[in-house]
């Protein structure tokens, strides 16, 4: 693990293998927050690609040192007891529990029938591994973790087997290989790819990970080495040896979700065919030195919101509305939460409330990308509340 971090010539993209990562400034300022949501300080490195355009930061000594840290009192879910989060399925119109929207888009592009056989790459607590479950009738599936995962599935149908350790160590193949955002912590993410070629074999690989295009917060997960957009995961997938490559942007909010088969061996240069045009690395550089003065903006705006004398909440408990409850100081009334699963509980020493719970005449400060938190305030504008919605993202460039 971390074999492509750096040679001679300095350290080299993940992405596209190139030397010509610039740091983005003005990052190391910025408070970070764990995958499982637990405020983080601030410290980090974040480096744009000036080849490829690929966001990312450094497996090195320190990098490696955190996420040894942040895991080793890691907690999935624990907002919810363990119940995955309720994202709003642009299908169905309505909400649902992630990996069941993910799988259920899967079976439908892919057409599975009959019996097949799943591996599911970081199963965490295995809602994934459950999500097959009800999909894919007639499946075995399998799940790959680090040692003492807490993976606890005997009463799942069609669960077979837990494999840990190193990925090579699997020397069986599988119809699908699945790694729903776990492909962004491994510290090489092309030697993680490379040792999946021949677990995938002839089946299908899908990957499900944050889309850096839409969602600004990504970048403070501390335990992300890689940041990737839907073009980043193409020229990601196609150097690590895969073939027949389709990315869509449109299964989950702020998610890419990409779908591959296994090629014949590495690539070990970059491929210019998949860089789409000129200045694509100063370009995403300028965007993430946005996003980190947009972040910085979004603390003030919310600050300054708090010391109103109506009572302030924030809307939603995961990565983005944690980390802004981190930097304020204890100025936080309430959460607010759709998910019933976290409402009546605490997160962070405050209760969670469904909107409905809201107190009369309270301010909540929605913490996410502007867009979506527009649509968020919109649809709950009944209530007898105020909805603020973050400044605008105003970088002027978007990829197409």
């Amino acid at each position: 693990m971390g074999g492509q971090t750096q040679n001679s010539g300095g350290p080299i993209c993940q992405i596209c293998g190139a030397q010509r990562l610039r740091a983005v400034e003005g990052f190391d300022s910025l408070p970070r927050i764990t995958s499982d949501c637990r405020g983080y300080p601030a410290g980090g490195r974040l480096f744009v690609c000036m080849a490829c355009g690929g966001v990312q930061k450094l497996p090195d000594g320190e990098w490696l040192r955190e996420i040894r840290e942040i895991y080793s009192g890691y907690k999935v879910y624990y907002q919810s007891g363990g119940e995955e989060q309720i994202v709003f399925d642009r299908a169905s119109g309505v909400p649902r529990r992630r990996s069941e929207v993910i799988i259920g888009r899967l079976a439908a592009a892919c057409g599975f029938g009959g019996k097949g056989t799943a591996l599911d790459v970081g199963c965490g607590n295995g809602a994934t591994i459950r999500a097959m479950s009800a999909a894919l009738e007639g499946w075995s599936l399998s799940g790959h973790e680090l040692e003492g995962a807490p993976l606890q599935l005997p009463d799942v149908p069609g669960f077979a087997k837990l494999y840990t350790g190193p990925l090579a160590a699997i020397n069986t193949s599988f119809d699908l290989v699945t790694m729903i955002h776990s492909l962004e912590h491994f510290p090489s993410p092309m030697d993680a790819l490379a040792a999946l070629r021949p677990i995938v074999g002839a089946g299908r690989l899908f990957i499900e990970v944050c889309n850096i295009d839409e969602n600004p917060f990504d970048i403070l997960i501390a335990d992300h080495l890689i940041h990737l957009s839907p073009v980043s995961i193409r020229i990601l997938l196609e150097r690590a040896g895969y073939t027949n490559v389709s990315v869509a942007a449109d299964w989950a909010p702020k998610e890419i979700s990409a779908l591959a088969m296994a090629g014949d061996a590495l690539r070990p240069g970059a491929d210019s065919s998949v860089i789409t045009e000129d200045g694509l690395g100063e370009t995403v550089n300028r965007r993430m030195s946005g996003y980190t003065a947009w972040l910085k903006t979004m603390v003030d705006t919310a600050t300054g919101l708090a010391g109103d004398k109506a009572p302030f909440g924030i809307f939603g408990t995961s990565i983005a509305s944690t980390w802004l409850a981190s930097q304020m100081e204890g100025k936080i009334e309430f959460f607010v939460d759709e998910d019933e699963s976290r409402a009546g509980r605490e997160h962070m020493g405050r209760p969670i409330v469904l909107p409905g719970g809201i107190p009369d005449g309270g301010n909540v400060f929605v913490a996410l990308a502007p867009s979506i938190a527009g649509s968020i305030a919109a649809r709950l504008s009944g209530l007898p509340c105020r909805f603020i919605t973050p400044p605008p993202l105003q970088i002027g460039w978007r990829r197409p």
